[in-house]
């Protein structure tokens, strides 16, 4: 069953550079859905432009936060954490100040109840559609369906070498994926195009240029798309994940970290697959 929200409230245009925030003065409603595919769908309408839909974009549990800013008179600010990006609103539900946080925790408790540790479920927020851009005036890339062909089929020693320096350098048991794939090492693998070459056949036809790679690599929403993977990884069905993704699930007998495994079960195909060439 859907769940929903809709928060009457007007909206500010944030310049991340300036950190500098410009109120839109027109009546607004903020509306988030969690629907049948377990999607947190979030839209803002500009009502005084005959509804225009002005922001649509898909959010997480465990990555959003909507709070009260301090100080503000009912300003809110909304964060999307894994790519430090702000969204501040301003409730226009009369002058009812008592109903601002009834709505905000509504907003967060259909966020939380959002299930992310079901592997088909996360399947399907991984397959990020280019059809959702973050505003609708945009020209966003979105990630590659990831799912929609093998994971595993790397011929570049030098990349999986790569790969192997970025595990080495961590050995916390709170290791995240983003600890491995990290901007550096992303804008590393991106800028290269023997890197390229290796991996573009994972990438859609019409999108098979480096522009095209280096845009989705270093892309949040390609960003989003790891967290969510990391968080199945970490909870109870890492056995599946790997199974599911073909890799060798048995190095969890050893490796209790489920990412650690994973980059493992990875660096073991590779090396498996060399020597069989």
């Amino acid at each position: 069953m859907n769940q929903e929200v809709k928060i009457p409230c007007g909206r500010f245009d944030y310049n991340s550079e300036t950190k500098k925030v410009v109120m839109i003065k027109s009546k607004g409603l903020l509306n988030l859905i969690l629907n049948d595919e377990n999607e947190l769908c979030l839209k803002w309408y500009n009502l005084d432009s005959n509804n225009r839909l002005e922001l649509e974009r898909i959010i997480f549990k465990g990555t959003t936060i909507f709070e009260k800013v301090k100080g503000q008179y009912r300003v809110y600010l909304l964060k999307i954490t894994d790519e430090d990006s702000k969204y501040f609103f301003w409730m226009q539900q009369n002058e009812d100040v008592s109903q601002d946080e009834k709505q905000i925790k509504k907003f967060n408790d259909i966020v939380n109840s959002q299930i992310i540790d079901n592997l088909s479920q996360l399947e399907e927020q991984l397959q990020i559609s280019s059809e959702q851009p973050e505003y609708i005036s945009a020209n966003n890339r979105m990630c590659p369906n990831i799912q929609s062909q093998p994971l595993i089929n790397i011929n570049s020693l030098q990349l999986l070498d790569l790969l192997q320096q970025q595990l080495y350098k961590y050995t916390n048991k709170d290791l995240e994926l983003v600890d491995i794939l990290s901007n550096d090492f992303l804008l590393t693998v991106s800028q290269d195009e023997d890197y390229f070459e290796a991996l573009k056949k994972y990438l859609p036809i019409d999108q098979q240029s480096i522009q095209y790679f280096k845009e989705n690599l270093i892309s949040p929403q390609f960003k989003q798309a790891i967290d969510q993977l990391c968080l199945a990884l970490k909870g109870r069905e890492q056995g599946s994940v790997l199974q599911q993704l073909e890799l060798d699930s048995t190095i969890l007998q050893n490796e209790f970290d489920g990412v650690i495994a994973f980059v493992q079960a990875i660096i073991k195909l590779v090396k498996d697959e060399k020597k069989n060439i």
